[in-house]
């Protein structure tokens, strides 16, 4: 089990020691352990090299030897994996050494590969390995203490305070609860990134009232008339809502209101249990009220009868650096000193990296983003290229919402990999190869398919063999994995998939939108915030880098570090878990 070193605080209204998030080697994400790389003798590699010439293996117990361990891993809860226990017996899978199965690689930049590397594969997305254990800190062990005992609560946190993390053990501590195969627990979230981000659904598809318009009483004989609909807000017990800050307060008033009516019970929601998370610090609702202006779900009539605990996280696990969390939690109020602004502006500078690996430029439209990506992919030229599109499948897959849906993941339709592509994984593996690890494309090899764990796994199409190949990848700590299909779904409480995508599990790295990156941990980050237009964008985008040395900001300007004045004054109401 990972144990959490004393860590800078991110405390509301104090500028000293404060701050909040989610996603890759925090010590919770990916626990603080670092697996050593796999020692093979020359005699196991003459074994391997033999066996796939079809010749006698003179050491079959060493070659079953090299079966992978069984790793932890901080999964994302869309695709948990069953136990190793619980899966049927497989053959066991060879791990080739980086010097046999890597391609040669033209026109690419030579990275850390002098490193001692470990070549990874893994068995197909439809098994996910354990979650890595991970321990609490008080804040957190005393929130969970209260949703375990049934108590309706909101908590928040800046950027990086171990806000996901929290909620997976919510999760999981509320489906033993009530049993897994049950969908007394409702897991949404405000938009359908978020809601894929969890393994949940947005709070519009939970609840059936589609976009929401109309009257609270409109909606509910809306609901009246879904069966499918009705039937989860009667059978709920406990409701989930993720990234409530871009909720508005109309909605979420409307949606208080439907789940009483439904119920028949005059408490908001119908009495279910809510666990509500977010930021109102960071990304803003979307809809505005009647007047133009933005009214936060705080602002809702039913908030403080439907959320009765209120709380702020303040340890920080994402950034280290005290100097940058004192930094990151004065943009959060929008009250950055003369000190800090002059820091933000040192950091204009271009990082260099030994691997060649640039840093991950945010930009807040998508356009931006598919734009630069393109760009970089083209200058690499003529090398081994191949193309990799999504299989999709569920219930609605075909239709206008599943199509949305599918968009929503980070996992792309399509993905056109070359070698030399700057890459991000985004699946948690194991504790080392985590959601947001940076690495290069090296080669392109065929999985094992003698492997039955391989079996009926779709696949995408290459070029230039009959055999499937898939894309290698050289992470910036020297390991290597082949990354092979994994799969992503959205399903409903019941368990009912609505849309799943099997998808090799990378993007294309040169370039991420502000809003897919909330939540992210990123090591290193460039943002030009003269392209920055929506208040609390800047924050979330510098607040994913884990340092000072590995972010670079552009065209810096404290007139763009803007925070809603009624958030801040609202942040005062907020308690502290008592010590």
């Amino acid at each position: 089990m990972s144990r959490q070193t004393k860590l800078p605080m991110s405390g509301l209204r104090s500028v000293k020691r404060d701050f909040s998030s989610n996603s890759v080697p925090s010590s919770q994400d990916s626990g603080s352990s670092q697996r050593s790389g796999i020692i093979e003798s020359e005699k196991k590699l003459k074994d391997i090299k033999k066996s796939l010439e079809h010749q006698s293996l003179s050491s079959q117990k060493l070659l079953a030897s090299r079966e992978p361990r069984s790793s932890q891993s901080s999964s994302s809860s869309s695709s948990k994996r069953p136990a190793e226990s619980q899966m049927a017996p497989s053959a066991k899978r060879r791990q080739f050494p980086g010097s046999w199965t890597s391609a040669p690689q033209q026109n690419t930049k030579p990275t850390s590969a002098s490193k001692s590397r470990q070549i990874s594969t893994r068995p197909n997305s439809h098994a996910n390995s354990k979650a890595a254990e991970v321990e609490l800190s008080h804040e957190q062990k005393y929130i969970l203490k209260l949703v375990e005992q049934g108590q309706s609560v909101f908590y928040t946190g800046s950027a990086g305070t171990g806000k996901s993390v929290l909620l997976r053990q919510i999760i999981e501590t509320l489906r033993k609860k009530f049993g897994i195969a049950s969908d007394a627990v409702a897991i949404t979230a405000s938009t359908g990134i978020a809601a894929c981000n969890i393994g949940g659904i947005t709070i519009h598809s939970f609840a059936g009232i589609a976009l929401g318009l109309g009257s609270a009483e409109q909606l509910a004989g809306k609901v009246r008339s879904n069966k499918k609909a009705s039937s989860r807000w009667l059978r709920t017990k406990a409701l989930i809502i993720d990234e409530v800050s871009m909720i508005d307060g109309d909605l979420f008033d409307k949606l208080a209101r439907v789940g009483s009516i439904i119920r028949k019970n005059v408490e908001p929601f119908g009495g279910i249990q809510l666990i509500v998370t977010g930021d109102f610090f960071q990304l803003p609702p979307v809809t505005k009220g009647p007047s133009g202006q933005v009214k936060f779900a705080f602002e809702a009539q039913s908030w403080l009868q439907a959320v009765k605990k209120t709380f702020n996280l303040t340890q920080v696990f994402r950034q280290k650096d005290p100097q940058f969390v004192d930094m990151l939690n004065e943009m959060r109020f929008g009250n950055l000193s003369e000190t800090s602004i002059a820091k933000f502006k040192s950091l204009s500078r271009a990082p260099e990296y030994e691997d060649g690996i640039a840093p991950t430029a945010l930009y807040p439209r998508r356009e931006d983003v598919e734009t630069s990506n393109k760009a970089q992919i083209n200058r690499i030229g003529n090398v081994e290229t191949h193309v990799y599109t999504a299989h999709d499948s569920g219930a609605i897959h075909k239709t206008d919402q599943g199509a949305k849906m599918l968009s929503n993941f980070m996992a792309p339709a399509q993905i056109t990999l070359k070698i030399g592509a700057q890459v991000m994984l985004i699946k948690n593996m194991d504790d080392t190869l985590v959601n947001g690890s940076m690495g290069t494309v090296v080669g392109f090899h065929a999985r094992e398919m003698d492997d039955p764990m391989y079996s009926g796994a779709p696949q995408s199409g290459s070029s230039g063999s009959t055999a499937k190949k898939y894309p290698m990848v050289e992470f910036t700590s020297g390991r290597t994995f082949l990354a092979v299909p994994e799969m992503w779904k959205v399903e409903l409480p019941n368990g009912e998939p609505q849309v799943v995508r099997h998808q090799v599990p990378l993007i294309l790295s040169w370039a991420m939108s502000i809003h897919k990156s909330q939540g992210q941990t990123l090591e290193r980050v460039k943002v030009d915030l003269a392209k920055v237009f929506e208040k609390g964008q800047a924050y979330v985008a510098l607040s994913r880098a884990t340092s000072l040395e590995g972010l670079q900001v552009l065209n810096f300007n404290s007139a763009k570090v803007t925070v809603h004045p009624k958030v801040v004054k609202w942040s005062d109401t907020l308690e502290t878990v008592p010590t």
